[in-house]
């Protein structure tokens, strides 16, 4: 059909107009149901984004369980009048001058305008050449691995809609609309996910929503935000009750986890040595060779700069073994105190001989890592000028090499003890050197490895149980020093409790949130009549936890004795015990028992049963020894 000029220009100025007039603020309240009854309807592109949809559908879901009101989904093909959430790019938001397009990666907007809400971000694209994209995460899985698929109603918990097979986001897949969608659940609907399930959602309960306010552009803080734990050990598994891995991706998404693509962890190893960095010219002299190879040997230079070249321009998957992610290819040796034994690594090696710091993290080999690490950067830069070589920071080259300086194209990833700060000033002092001479020296964008992982990974390893390390304020403090430092992206190495978890990542996303309000808004809407004894409980676990004077000196960390003869005493135990039977009798309806219980269940009974166990040993050396003269 042939159309007029007249009629081209009459349809322009028409989107003009309603652009202009919608460019206004919307004049009062923005209604989303009134009475328990749809005020808005959702719509969506005909075709969109994974983002759009996922944004879409989580959307009805809370909004539905808020207040049992169903919101329409609608494609911008279907005619529809009244008050509109647009959700990603569509016709309708093209028209407001919105396009995905428009936004920086992680950038999204909650914008008002007239009988409209739009959410929208920059969203990943359905394509080929997209699909085809490699890259191999720390934990050595694809980028395909990390777009997780779910039975999206089986698992918000409302199978009685049907089957909805949904392919999420993927992890490192922009998802601005998403991001958008939950900040405004949040924001306007009140919504906190504070673990995977319902049980473990507060999800208000009330027959009337609306929102106002200016338009929100903005995107998180932090952009790469790698805590994406599967709640493998006991306390966030146990306060998070009953959950399956869809329920946790779905958690992952919410919370905005993910983000960036960085990948930085061991690369030569054993295996990839055995395999792919196998020849015989590179191979380490002496008692290293199998687990380390001749850093200083032009030829495994160019072999690992070859790699990284191939990796950059998409030839194919990466070698087993590799990690690399977006911009970064990823070199880091064996974990293993094992070097080359020739002269010319020998003389590198000879240099950091005085550099022990008394510490796990020194800079031993410093110079003789980095100046490796600096060839394989030199080599790349010449054709990627705009990718970067990913390394740790880590044990023995924790600390810059003293004698030159680090290629502007290499990220550094300091791994730093933050587990430990609240009880050992001499660990933090010794990360905070390294830190801070890290900072002025590294160029390209910086990322850290954070341990989280003592007291309870040697405890879980060595079959005892320790008193549960809850340091949150302590844990916000150092993530808003590395926020302001300009710290790139973070990987959470371990994992915390329920609270300090969820935190840790809300500080990430904004560093502004009060550690205080957000302790106190989780009490309150998680255990509500419970609130106040269930908050000095964990108020009680921190500040015994963080009490340096009950650590013996030099030693400030826990081991089994600790744990329950200096922390776990008796009477802080019964206090505590205290604690959580007021809770018990508090609480006022079932979810909150229920909440409760997984408290009692998980930390409590753990303590519990540690505090036995010291007693149980006690006794037993008592009757080995006899009684006392």
């Amino acid at each position: 059909m042939k159309i007029s000029r007249l009629t081209v220009i009459l349809n322009l100025l028409g989107i003009l107009s309603f652009a202009l007039s919608a460019r206004e603020t919307l004049a009062g309240s923005f209604p989303v149901t009134r009475g328990g009854q749809p005020a808005c309807s959702i719509v969506l592109a005909e075709r969109p984004s994974h983002a759009a949809r996922l944004a879409a559908l989580e959307l009805q879901s809370h909004v539905l369980k808020i207040s049992g009101a169903e919101l329409p989904i609608r494609d911008d093909q279907q005619a529809t009048s009244g008050p509109r959430i647009l959700v990603g790019e569509s016709a309708a938001t093209r028209a407001l001058g919105f396009v995905s397009a428009g936004f920086a990666p992680q950038e999204y907007l909650i914008a008002f305008r007239t009988n409209a809400v739009v959410l929208i971000g920059r969203d990943w694209e359905d394509t080929p050449a997209n699909r085809q994209e490699q890259g191999r995460t720390l934990a050595d899985q694809r980028l395909s691995d990390l777009r997780h698929k779910i039975d999206y109603w089986k698992t918000v918990e409302l199978p009685g809609r049907g089957s909805l097979e949904l392919e999420l986001p993927g992890i490192h897949d922009d998802q601005g609309t998403c991001y958008a969608a939950y900040d405004f659940l949040e924001r306007y609907c009140g919504v906190r996910w504070y673990g995977p399930s319902d049980l473990t959602t507060v999800i208000p309960r009330r027959d009337d929503i609306s929102a106002d306010g200016g338009d929100i552009r903005r995107s998180p803080a932090l952009k790469h935000r790698n805590a994406l734990s599967l709640a493998s050990w006991p306390f966030l598994r146990g306060q998070w009750g009953k959950f399956d891995n869809a329920q946790v991706f779905l958690l992952w998404r919410r919370l905005r986890l993910g983000g960036e693509k960085w990948a930085g962890n061991h690369t030569i190893h054993r295996r990839t040595i055995e395999t792919v960095l196998n020849d015989p010219e590179y191979q380490a002299q002496g008692p290293a060779k199998g687990l380390n190879l001749c850093y200083t040997h032009p030829k495994l230079v160019q072999a690992v700069a070859r790699m990284a070249r191939d990796y950059f321009d998409g030839k194919g998957e990466l070698p087993e073994g590799f990690k690399a992610l977006g911009s970064y290819f990823a070199v880091v040796p064996e974990d293993v105190a094992k070097y080359c034994a020739c002269e010319r690594c020998k003389a590198l090696l000879d240099r950091g001989k005085d550099r022990k710091t008394g510490h796990f993290s020194s800079g031993e080999i410093s110079d003789y890592w980095f100046s490796f690490v600096n060839a394989v950067a030199r080599e790349v830069r010449k054709t990627h000028p705009d990718r970067f070589i990913a390394t740790l920071a880590y044990w023995n080259y924790a600390f810059p090499p003293r004698d030159f300086e680090i290629e502007p194209n290499v990220s550094i990833a300091p791994c730093l003890h933050t587990c430990a700060y609240a009880i050992n000033d001499e660990v933090r002092e010794n990360d905070m050197r390294l830190y801070q001479a890290w900072l002025p020296k590294a160029k390209a964008p910086m990322f850290l490895w954070n341990y989280y992982h003592h007291p309870m990974e040697p405890a879980l390893i060595d079959k005892w149980k320790c008193f549960p390390n809850v340091m949150v304020h302590e844990t916000a403090k150092s993530a808003r020093m590395f926020l302001r430092d300009g710290v790139r992206g973070i990987f959470e190495c371990g994992e915390q409790d329920q609270v300090e978890q969820y935190v840790m990542v809300k500080i990430w996303d904004d560093p502004s949130l009060d550690t205080d309000a957000l302790l106190k808004e989780f009490f309150a809407g998680y255990f509500g009549a419970a609130s106040e004894p269930m908050s000095k409980f964990y108020a009680l676990l921190e500040t015994t936890a963080c009490d340096q004077s009950l650590y013996p000196p030099k030693l400030h960390k826990q081991d089994r004795n600790i744990a329950w003869k200096n922390l776990g005493t008796p009477d802080r135990m019964k206090q505590l015990a205290d604690f959580m039977a007021e809770a018990g009798t508090r609480a006022g309806n079932e979810t909150e028992r229920q909440r409760v219980a997984l408290w009692n269940n998980s930390i409590w009974k753990w303590m519990l049963d540690g505090r036995a166990e010291h007693e149980a040993r006690l006794d037993g050396r008592k009757q080995a020894t006899g009684p006392n003269p």
